[in-house]
């Protein structure tokens, strides 16, 4: 009877272990799982914290090791400086913030290049010289949302003829029309949209990949500034006309500067 009772409680304490391994397997298996998929989708595209909030699946956001919160964190240089740039970073970035990271990536890549004016639409001519100081490419940034259509690449065609330059760039946050593109073709004009330049960028080494971002992130970097002045805008409700009631950017130093921007 005791051998009975023995044997017993053996087999049945070996089911016990067996249905506890049981248990336990199922939820090690999950957390691998979770672990590969995690590991996957990280391997297929880079890390860009600032999208993590709509791209990464719900249980990756959850355990994500960055503990990103619903905020910006570009608000935050310390934080991001050395992850890869993407489109709608470049796109937040104000025009002038936009022009100097434009500006820097060229003296990255050696060239003697320099502001020369700017517009009042918060554009940009840029000059780059030989070292015989001879103007040899003429470039141009916009920061704009809307398509940059032929007539603004023909104006720099225009501009490199006059300056007797043998080349142009022309550097924007959008994209280009069609007929922009065909033209452009065997002329001597490249054109770089945003995917371009970010892909550029995301090639630069890290020490050239740091300097712009220092650059990109400093201060605010989202408020535009004045093509005027030069001073930070300040956000304004129009109290009259057609879009009364709407938001728009001021000059700072309105009344004696009525420059105003549409607010993106």
């Amino acid at each position: 009877m005791l051998g009975f009772m023995i044997t017993t409680a053996f087999f049945g304490f070996i089911v016990y272990i067996i249905f506890r391994l049981y248990e336990d397997s199922k939820n090690r298996d999950y957390s691998i799982k979770k672990r590969v998929i995690e590991r996957q989708y990280y391997k297929e595209k880079p890390i860009n914290p600032w999208e993590i909030k709509t791209k990464y699946p719900q249980e990756i956001k959850q355990n994500n090791p960055w503990n990103i919160s619903d905020r910006n964190r570009w608000k935050k240089p310390e934080n991001v400086i050395g992850e890869r740039w993407t489109v709608d970073f470049l796109k937040c970035l104000e025009w002038k913030r936009y022009e100097d990271i434009c500006m820097e990536y060229l003296r990255i890549k050696n060239c003697n290049a320099f502001v020369t004016c700017t517009g009042a639409d918060g554009g940009i001519d840029i000059k780059v010289k030989d070292s015989k100081g001879t103007t040899f490419v003429i470039g141009q940034c916009k920061s704009w949302k809307r398509q940059i259509g032929v007539n603004l690449i023909r104006e720099l065609y225009g501009v490199m003829a006059a300056e007797k330059a043998k080349h142009g760039v022309f550097l924007t946050t959008s994209t280009y029309s069609v007929e922009a593109q065909i033209f452009a073709k065997d002329k001597h004009l490249m054109l770089i949209d945003a995917e371009e330049l970010v892909r550029l960028i995301n090639n630069l080494n890290e020490n050239e990949r740091r300097r712009i971002d220092k650059i990109a992130t400093a201060g605010d970097y989202t408020t535009p500034t004045c093509v005027q002045c030069n001073e930070k805008m300040v956000k304004r409700v129009a109290k009259s006309g057609a879009n009364k009631g709407g938001e728009f950017w001021g000059c700072i130093n309105y009344p004696k500067c009525r420059i105003t921007m549409k607010v993106r």
